[in-house]
């Protein structure tokens, strides 16, 4: 028994700096105070708020595009916000995503060459640990954009697909099914699902066993995808007869198909050289790859070992495995660049890029690599410069508002007729209060009319209270083009409207609205 109890302690011991360390991605996140992007007060807090208290046929597109994703992650972290004082979501928050240091450590410990980790147990933690700081992961610390939420799951598949030298198709499944349900959860994880399933047969011991592995692999994420999404699928399309509602429109038609691509393509490559070198483009140009500035040499770097991992492999016992790997993360690099081209999607590749780079080095300098290593690591530390999608400080509740007390608010409709994040403060309002949409990423000017449009004309006529708009600015020229494809006229007083999570600089005003007419859209 004491030879046990040795080897027990012995591997909690081995594992207390990773615990260490996912605890202290919590209180980081603590100290970088309460999470306030502009996503959270479109669509995270309204889309999970909505799911779970049932207002599907309540509102109507409250948070544009973004009020038809898949609401599970939203759902939870609303649970989350609405449930826990801000501190301690945050820190919540950031152990969930200070876990993805765990899958890291484990392909670092599988993968890495035994000369460089002999005796050394450190250099694999320090791997993942450079791994865990990166921009994507520092910038949404503690807060629910999501990407290093769905990180966790994807590299889990990673760890699990790759752990050992042979890969059965038990294990393979295993993989799919936790990447396909990252994927029903957040599209955006979808490459990284493509480029796993097609490296993975490359794991099978014996050839005829790739087709088995390929089999078992795609059809467990299938299943992932339609337990994490299918749900939502079925009622986006019984409600729009588009299951993808409002993406892919083209494909699948029908009255609230919108007349224009809603795709955003301000990211994606535009010239030959963004296309060939596009990493090395948007290290010295962050803002074409990301709204907000950063800097990262993670991908960059990642982006200059792959050839020399596909190429030259790793040492004979891993080369199988190490090209597999960079397979995948190419497969996915290459379906990113022309799908979405915005950098916190490649969150799993920024996390596997010091692997990456450690195992390239590993093929030029054996006898170097620890120390070449561990100052290409600590430089890109050094450099590191995370994305500020908006931070404030935290206390008192998640969410602070200030509703002004309007002539028979809880019977009202609230229309939203610009393009800003407001959906949010529909959770300070009346429960019975209905909000429509009507201007915005998805209908309104300078769109033309469509059915999206004329839903929303069908839900103001069938309006029994008063109508009230939620505006920044009634001024703005967005807003009244939009309310008056409505018919629609503002009337005053306008009242004040406040919240913690608005910024300084935006003042939003609820103002008395008027039917000016019955809107003919055609």
């Amino acid at each position: 028994m004491l030879p046990d109890t040795h080897r027990a302690g012995a591997r909690l011991l081995a594992y207390l700096p990773l615990i260490i360390a996912v605890f202290g991605f919590g209180l980081l996140a603590v100290g970088f105070g309460q999470s306030d992007p502009w996503d959270l007060r479109n669509y995270h807090l309204y889309d999970g708020w909505a799911f779970w208290t049932g207002r599907g046929a309540i509102d109507f597109a409250p948070a544009q595009v973004q009020s038809y994703f898949n609401p599970l992650l939203a759902t939870a972290t609303y649970l989350l916000f609405a449930h826990t004082p801000p501190w301690l979501s945050a820190f919540l928050l950031g152990v969930v995503q200070g876990a993805n240091v765990l899958p890291l450590y484990l392909l670092a410990r599988r993968l890495l060459p035994a000369s460089v980790q002999s005796g050394r147990p450190w250099f694999a933690l320090l791997v993942a640990l450079v791994g865990a700081v990166g921009a994507t992961q520092l910038g949404e610390l503690g807060g629910s954009m999501g990407d290093n939420l769905v990180s966790l799951p994807v590299l889990c598949a990673f760890a699990l697909a790759l752990g050992t030298p042979s890969l059965d198709p038990y294990r393979a499944a295993g993989a799919g099914l936790l990447i396909g349900m990252a994927v029903g959860i957040k599209l955006t994880v979808a490459p990284f699902a493509l480029g796993l399933m097609l490296a993975m047969p490359l794991l099978a011991w014996q050839r005829p066993q790739r087709w088995r592995i390929l089999v078992a692999a795609g059809s467990a994420a299938l299943l992932g995808f339609l337990a994490a999404d299918g749900f939502w699928l079925l009622r986006l399309y019984r409600e729009f007869g588009n299951p993808l509602h409002p993406m892919f429109a083209s494909l699948f038609g029908g009255e609230y198909a919108p007349p224009l691509s809603l795709r955003d393509l301000r990211a994606i490559p535009q010239t030959l050289p963004e296309w060939l070198f596009y990493p090395l483009v948007w290290l010295g140009s962050p803002h074409r790859v990301s709204e907000v500035w950063f800097r990262d040499l993670r991908v960059p770097l990642a982006f200059l070992a792959m050839p020399i991992l596909l190429w030259r492999g790793a040492d004979a016992d891993q080369r199988t495995r190490v090209r597999a790997l960079a397979l995948a993360l190419a497969i996915a690099y290459l379906a990113w660049l022309p799908l979405f081209g915005f950098y916190r999607y490649l969150a799993p590749l920024e996390m596997l890029a010091p692997l990456l780079v450690a195992l390239a080095l590993g093929g030029f300098a054996r006898h170097r690599t620890r120390l070449l290593a561990c100052i290409l690591l600590f430089l890109i530390m050094a450099l590191d410069h995370p994305p500020n999608w908006g931070r404030l400080r935290a206390h008192g509740n998640f969410l602070q508002t200030d509703i002004p007390a309007l002539p028979n608010l809880d019977r009202s409709t609230v229309v939203l007729a610009d393009d800003e994040p407001l959906a949010f403060l529909a959770l300070g309002f009346p429960p019975t209060a209905k909000f429509v949409r009507i201007g915005g990423n998805l209908l309104g000017p300078p769109y033309p009319v469509y059915g999206m449009d004329r839903e929303a004309a069908r839900r103001l006529a069938a309006a029994e209270g008063p109508i009230y708009a939620l505006l920044v600015d009634p001024r703005s020229a967005k807003a009244p083009e939009a309310l008056e494809r409505q018919q629609l006229t503002l009337t005053t007083p306008c009242a004040p409207v406040h919240s913690n999570l608005l910024p300084q600089d935006v003042h939003v005003e609820i103002c008395p609205v008027q039917r000016a007419g019955i809107p003919q859209l055609q």
